[in-house]
């Protein structure tokens, strides 16, 4: 905006000097569009390296050859290239996990179409902070290494999962948004949410309810106050709740006493309308009681009080040992191997054992195949006895040094002595790994004898024990139809295929997709499934897609040309519905070592050629032709058929470009588009000339975007012309066009000649770039003359 002057002096501004800098595009970025044996479908991925292209694609070619054809961009020189899978009818693996109820809950399905879902295996695990609200998942996929070994690959895990959809971790959306491997999904009907609650791990004294209560309220006497917890009710913030002024009398008065406690806590923080029901359910002989807490609002939890804590000697609380359980636990999927249910029902069982009672503990196994291995008997009568020593009495329930968590100290004995065991009766080989989460005991294989490897038959002396082992569950859940050959807590999964080769509708969604997602690609290579397919009648359409595109399509050889004759017959064909100068055909086939059988084989040449033109464009420029003395092709080792001078004398008229061996290497000895036959006449006739002009139309195209909505007139048109005229011009200087001075190289026009009245009504601007280029000098013609002796005069 000018400066308005008001006082004596000198006045600076800055005035822009209309330069926007057209900066050239990329040239060799190639598009590979084919079958592969894994990775995403229908998705483009880039890569700039081979190894990455393997870790997400596979190089298994086997039943494709675009591991082939990558492999060779990149040992040409390619540096930056697009994968698209494509396959038509394939089909993802998946999985319905149940709970352990049996009832279907969560479906795990392949990220990506075709057999490769069928590696991967799932676990599932209730390990976390609150291990009856949450669950843990853990992921990965089975793979091959070199040595033939099977090892796990792309392992992930996720902890503290919900299936409380209010939840940051709500299994479903959170599994889906940020694993590689697998989305996840409910299984139709859940099972409906229950009522969270919490329970105490302690029992208390009953006989006598008014003096147990009133000594851990503080009624009576007042030195001994514990009356202080926090509760959080629906994922509310935890809020202290302080008992002092409830007095005991009945059981029933302190249920209403301390439900109107909790209710005003909670209104006093500004959290109104929580009830709370309590109760205080029968823990078992003798006569006992334990404190719970249900809301029907949501889930319930439990820390310690910040003075006179109640929660550590109540063991309210799943840190201080009691059972908090979500309303929505019974929607999660059942956890892998032997898993304890740590239900109100398990604790009285267990709390009415003595010591002595659990007289032995076993595990029969049985193999993937249904048979049973012998039983495995980890502990015997008298074994924990002779380690906890309680004080005056063999009850379960009583710790060593007589405190009230003396349930949760069995089972870390049972799980210290269950990692202990060392088979040794015949045919037993298998160690158990085992963890304790609360009240939780859960057993799976060390081993990975098997995918579906099952233990089952747990065997235990008490009775009421054994009865809360749920059915015994697979070592790992297997994503697809695998996973339903003997386990016991999955549905039937859906069988994956890879599809079989893609039909034209196929590419043509991929050309659509390609369009939408991909931002610049230069060279398309149409890889076949297997080496001797014809991938003839797809490239009319890819060359289509190339010209919209400003692409350039290489195209392999019909398997069926053996020599030249079969060439320059057989060009004509290839040549209906193709946009021929926008495409390219290199004969023949050259010989490569196969990824997956390590012995020779023949592939088409695009793949590599299109890693040629790559090294070529960046060592001397886009109007070099890919092709002479320097244009070795690298990892290969020969080619199909050998031809001779004469043999590319017939081909090359027709514009078939020869791979030709030479004493210096093997080479691509042909720059020709498919409208570069002697009889057409195209000023297109040669590959470097097209894709100079695919350059600077991509490059102006991109560069002159800022022009839309200026205002149409001259100092907008002298804007083009420096910044265009700039442009070219640095071409020029890089050699790539013809002429000894730039008005004999290029010229840029814009003004009112190209650009009249009714364009500027109609709001066009009309820009002409004209530029002479250098054609390949591919007939080098020597004229020798033989000079005679002179006679002097």
């Amino acid at each position: 905006m000018p400066v308005t002057p008001t006082y004596p002096g000198v006045y600076v501004q800055e005035v822009p000097s209309g330069v926007r800098t057209i900066t050239g595009v990329a040239t060799s970025i190639a598009m590979f569009l084919g079958m592969t044996d894994q990775g995403p479908m229908f998705d483009p991925q880039e890569f700039t390296n081979y190894t990455d292209f393997v870790r997400m694609f596979g190089d298994n070619t086997a039943t494709t050859q675009m591991a082939n054809y990558v492999r060779m961009f990149f040992l040409n020189g390619g540096t930056d290239c697009y994968v698209m899978r494509i396959a038509n009818g394939a089909t993802q693996a998946s999985v319905t996990l149940k709970n352990e109820a049996g009832v279907g809950v969560l479906v795990l399905t392949a990220q990506d179409a075709g057999l490769s879902g069928e590696n991967i295996r799932a676990v599932v695990t209730y390990g976390g902070l609150l291990p009856e609200t949450t669950f843990n998942l853990s992921l990965f996929q089975w793979v091959t290494d070199s040595a033939g070994n099977r090892t796990q690959a792309n392992q992930e895990a996720w902890k503290n999962l919900s299936m409380d959809p209010t939840s940051p971790l709500y299994a479903p959306t959170f599994i889906s948004q940020n694993s590689k491997l697998v989305t996840a999904a409910v299984a139709g009907s859940l099972p409906a949410a229950t009522t969270g609650y919490s329970i105490s791990g302690r029992a208390v004294d009953n006989t006598a309810f008014q003096t147990s209560w009133s000594a851990l309220l503080g009624d009576t006497p007042p030195t001994l106050a514990t009356n202080q917890f926090q509760i959080s009710v629906n994922n509310s913030a935890f809020v202290p709740v302080d008992c002092s002024a409830i007095h005991v009398t009945t059981q029933a008065q302190l249920i209403l006493d301390l439900q109107n406690t909790i209710k005003a806590a909670f209104t006093a923080k500004g959290i109104p309308g929580i009830n709370v029901a309590v109760s205080f359910p029968a823990a078992g002989p003798p006569t006992t009681v334990r404190l719970r807490f249900d809301s029907p609002a949501g889930d319930v939890y439990i820390q310690p009080g910040p003075l006179k804590d109640l929660a550590a000697p109540l063991m309210l609380g799943t840190a201080q040992g009691g059972l908090e359980v979500s309303g929505f636990a019974l929607q999660r999927p059942a956890p892998n191997g032997i898993s304890l249910q740590p239900t109100d029902a398990m604790i009285f069982d267990f709390a009415a054992l003595t010591q002595s009672g659990l007289a032995n503990f076993g595990i029969d196994v049985m193999t993937p195949t249904g048979s049973f291995v012998a039983d495995t008997v980890l502990m015997t009568g008298g074994s924990l006895p002779s380690i906890v020593t309680t004080v005056g009495t063999d009850s379960m329930a009583v710790a060593k040094g007589g405190g009230p968590d003396g349930l949760r100290e069995k089972l870390g004995i049972i799980a210290e002595r269950i990692a202990q065991f060392v088979p040794t009766a015949a045919g037993n080989v298998n160690k158990w790994n085992v963890s304790v989460a609360n009240y939780r005991l859960t057993l799976t294989p060390t081993n990975d004898l098997a995918d579906n490897f099952i233990s089952t038959n747990f065997s235990v002396s008490a009775a009421s024990l054994a009865a809360h082992f749920p059915t015994p569950n697979v070592h790992y859940y297997t994503v697809g139809i695998g996973g339903t050959s003997i386990g016991q807590q999955i549905s039937a999964g859906a069988i994956a295929s890879d599809g079989t080769a893609p039909h034209p509708s196929d590419y043509d969604n991929a050309y659509t997709i390609i369009d939408k997602q991909v931002d610049l690609f230069n060279l398309m290579i149409l890889p076949p499934d297997t080496p001797g397919r014809d991938m003839s009648s797809f490239y009319p359409d890819a060359s289509v897609f190339c010209q919209e595109r400003r692409a350039f399509l290489l195209m392999d050889p019909p398997p069926s040309w053996q020599q030249a004759t079969d060439a320059v017959n057989g060009i004509a064909a290839l040549r209906v519905g193709l946009v021929k100068d926008y495409s390219a055909i290199f004969f023949p086939r050259i010989t490569v070592v196969d990824n997956t059988t390590q012995s020779q084989m023949e592939i088409g040449p695009a793949g590599a050629i299109a890693g040629l033109c790559a090294r070529i464009d960046g060592t001397r420029g886009v109007w070099k032709a890919p092709a002479g003395t320097e244009a070795t092709l690298s990892g290969i080792f020969g080619v199909e058929y050998k031809f001779s001078n004469g043999d590319q004398g017939l081909m090359n008229p027709h514009a078939i470009n020869t791979i030709r061996v030479f004493p210096s290497g093997i080479v691509n000895f042909g720059a020709r588009t498919m409208d570069g036959d002697d009889n057409f006449g195209s000023e297109y006739k040669y590959i470097p000339i097209r894709r100079l002009a695919l350059f600077l139309e991509e490059s102006l195209y991109r560069g002159l975007q800022w022009v839309v909505f200026e205002p149409n007139d001259e100092p907008l048109w002298a804007q083009i012309r420096l910044n265009v005229g700039s442009f070219m011009h640095d071409q020029f200087r890089k050699g790539a066009f013809q002429g000894a001075t730039p008005t004999q190289a290029y010229f840029v026009k814009c003004d009112g000649e190209t650009t009249t009245q009714s364009d500027r009504n109609l709001g066009i601007v009309n820009i002409w770039v004209g530029f002479a280029p250098l054609n390949p000098a591919e007939f080098v013609i020597l004229y020798l003359q033989q000079m005679a002796g002179q006679i002097q005069v």
